[in-house]
């Protein structure tokens, strides 16, 4: 028992010896170490931030064909959300992206798939074209990157392997690897929630959620609404497509 209290005293008298040693300012935090978690202590935010680092500079064949406001948007968003999308039919009143039509919702990017979204895309050129490519762009995926109330919109196109950046109502186009495109357009492929306008319940997310019963209702409302629109622009469509009655080969004789 003497024994341990003389370790306890020495102990006691070294400490005393380093705070006496260390700026007024400071004396006390070393304790910090014995508080809290090793991991904490050591900076552990420094660390992850350092191996989660993000290759920002967008290749200057990209870079000088976009609005700089467009391509500083990219590279510094401060939230990127994903809409499935197709071509706009004739007469579509449902929601939009870009004057696309809004398939589905597939998220909120995290940190790992933005960075294998925006890297293959806009920091790396030998993924680049440079000579067009004689094909169609096919919508299938709309990124927006957004930045403060501003934001810019970049379509993913596949099998006419192309992106194109839109922003303030001017778009160019890129044409990529096909295996490049897909890539990224895969990420997305099993990711898909029903699209609910946030604004429709007074939200400013990129998708709406129902807080309570009565936004669950009018959810549910816009829903069907939008369903049976859709049913009606796809019945006419198909109509339009059937062979109209008349000719020698519709003639019904008597006999």
């Amino acid at each position: 028992m003497f024994r341990l209290f003389c370790c306890l005293i020495a102990l006691f008298m070294l400490n005393s010896k380093a705070m006496a040693d260390t700026p007024v300012e400071l004396q006390g935090f070393e304790y910090l170490e014995d508080l809290l978690p090793e991991d904490e202590f050591d900076s552990v935010d420094i660390k992850v931030n350092k191996n989660r680092s993000m290759q920002k500079e967008i290749i200057p064949f990209i870079k000088d064909k976009i609005p700089e406001a467009a391509a500083y948007n990219i590279a510094n968003s401060e939230q990127v959300f994903c809409y499935h999308v197709e071509k706009r039919t004739k007469g579509y009143t449902g929601y939009t992206v870009g004057n696309y039509k809004i398939i589905d919702y597939c998220g909120e990017l995290d940190f790992d798939v933005l960075t294998t979204s925006y890297e293959p895309l806009f920091t790396r050129s030998p993924n680049i074209i440079t000579t067009q490519a004689n094909c169609k762009i096919e919508p299938k995926v709309m990124l927006r990157f957004v930045r403060g109330v501003d934001y810019t919109d970049v379509l993913l196109s596949s099998p006419c392997p192309s992106f194109t950046v839109f922003y303030g109502g001017r778009y160019s186009a890129f044409n990529i690897k096909q295996g490049i495109i897909d890539d990224v357009i895969n990420q997305f492929k099993d990711k898909s929630e029903a699209f609910h306008s946030p604004a429709l319940i007074g939200q400013t997310s990129a998708n709406g959620v129902a807080k309570n019963e009565d936004e669950a209702y009018r959810l549910e409302k816009k829903k069907k609404e939008n369903d049976a629109k859709y049913k009606v622009e796809k019945d006419e469509k198909a109509n339009a497509s059937k062979p109209k009655n008349g000719g020698w080969g519709n003639i019904k004789l008597k006999m």
